[in-house]
């Protein structure tokens, strides 16, 4: 475990004040908590001020839905078409998860299967999960 928060400690202080700013006022969840702490960190000794978060974005939801999710979910949707890791901007590299042949999905509602694809960022291996609609799966 050291091991791995030195070398995220090694990548993150690497980066740009903007970038570290964008690590700290992002929705929570979307950074690991080491992650966060080491931003932090790295920005106070930079003496880089972090700005204080909106108040609506520091509001609890009222209901299942949370809009300012959306916005993140969209960011992590545009960092993935240009094969950037969501967690770092670093390149994606992909793959295919092994089960048996290969993995799939089979959704409930109509009893569709597809694959499913893997994308694993080169610098903090970071992976992210992605359906493939467009190729069938034969059985």
């Amino acid at each position: 475990m050291g091991d791995d928060y030195q070398e995220l400690k090694d990548r993150l202080v690497k980066l740009s004040d903007e970038q570290l700013i964008d690590i700290v006022t992002a929705a929570p969840g979307e950074y690991r908590q080491d992650a966060l702490e080491i931003a932090k960190t790295e920005l106070k000794w930079r003496k880089v001020e972090i700005p204080e978060a909106d108040e609506a974005s520091e509001e609890a939801p009222a209901g299942p839905y949370d809009p300012s999710a959306l916005g993140a979910i969209q960011s992590a949707r545009q960092a993935a078409s240009r094969n950037e890791c969501v967690f770092c901007g670093g390149p994606l590299r992909a793959g295919t998860l092994v089960a048996e042949k290969e993995l799939t999905v089979i959704f409930g509602d109509n009893q569709e299967e597809r694959f499913v694809k893997v994308n694993a960022c080169t610098q903090c291996g970071q992976i992210s999960l992605v359906v493939d609609f467009e190729t069938d799966v034969k059985s």
